[in-house]
């Protein structure tokens, strides 16, 4: 699509990448390299994969860096996530629905939705709060990170330029702007731990109201004030003059056919239950008590 941000899964490219490289090592770095949210962070590690494996970097230069590491993502769209979890989410719900006839799966994927729509428009229609619970809970779990990091004025004007040190960098945070040295608060939309050490120095807002409009509660309401239109039966639809569409010839292939993908060679099972060895008592004769032998074989009873 034209004028829209294409990401790639890193945990794909990782996957394809463990095929081609052994090293334990460099796998690591891989999703260092996804994770750098700076330009600094993200060359030095490419240099240090270029001296321990020329193919490694050779394989991962040839991507677009601004498609799978958060140092070159846009910050228009304030997301920095570098996994396909929501299509992996999605599918898990159709999971016995991929199977069935065109005309039913898109019934059962409508159905999935419509419920869907409602259940998140109800769950929390009683809540209090600027923030979602999820967003709550993240902006959280930064303002206990950020009690390891001392904001200082930069004595401007507007009081909105802090340095914010700590051991063994410091970090450049702009309230008005909201921007951060590192990045997070651009790609998010969120106050990073640094940023939030700024907010409590300068006591006007809390880090909330500084998060971006689509973070919260206004923005999650008006996403599922929609509803998705109830539809009669396939029996109850008009029908119309035209042919009904021919089915393509199939060749059903010999055998009986998979349902599941294959898996490589060093990927876990999918299911959550894990198969246990059954462990026996050993063997003890009944009139000695000694392991190996039982009353048939007894030598001493005889």
């Amino acid at each position: 699509m034209p004028r829209v941000n294409h990401r790639f899964c890193v945990w794909h490219l990782w996957r394809n990448f463990s095929k081609q490289c052994g090293s334990l090592e460099i796998k690591a770095l891989v999703w260092e390299f996804a994770r750098s949210r700076t330009g600094v962070d993200f060359e030095r590690n490419m240099a240090r994969v270029k001296v321990i494996y020329q193919a490694a970097w050779e394989y991962l230069d040839k991507w677009p860096k601004e498609a799978w590491t958060k140092a070159y993502f846009s910050d228009v769209p304030k997301l920095d996530n570098i996994c396909n979890n929501a299509c992996k989410l999605f599918n898990a719900k159709i999971k016995h629905e991929r199977h069935k006839p065109i005309l039913t799966l898109a019934e059962e994927i409508r159905w999935i939705i419509m419920k869907s729509m409602i259940d998140n428009r109800q769950k929390l229609m009683v809540y209090q709060g600027i923030l979602p619970p999820v967003q709550q809970n993240r902006l959280e779990g930064l303002i206990k990170l950020s009690r390891n990091w001392v904001p200082h004025w930069s004595a401007n004007e507007k009081e909105c330029l802090y340095e914010i040190q700590s051991w063994p960098t410091n970090m450049v945070g702009d309230l008005r702007n909201h921007t951060c040295t590192c990045r997070f608060w651009q790609l998010t939309g969120m106050p990073c731990m640094h940023a939030i050490v700024a907010i409590q120095d300068k006591h006007d807002k809390r880090p909330e109201e500084y998060c971006q409009e689509w973070l919260r509660m206004e923005s999650y309401k008006r996403i599922y004030s929609f509803n998705v239109n109830p539809v009669k039966g396939q029996y109850l639809w008009e029908k119309i003059p035209s042919p009904a569409p021919v089915l393509p010839p199939i060749k059903p292939k010999p055998g009986r056919p998979t349902t599941k993908r294959r898996k490589d060679k060093n990927e876990g099972p999918s299911g959550t239950r894990s198969k246990m060895k059954r462990k026996y008592n050993p063997i003890k004769c009944i009139f000695y008590g000694e392991v190996g032998h039982n009353k048939k074989t007894c030598l001493k009873k005889k």
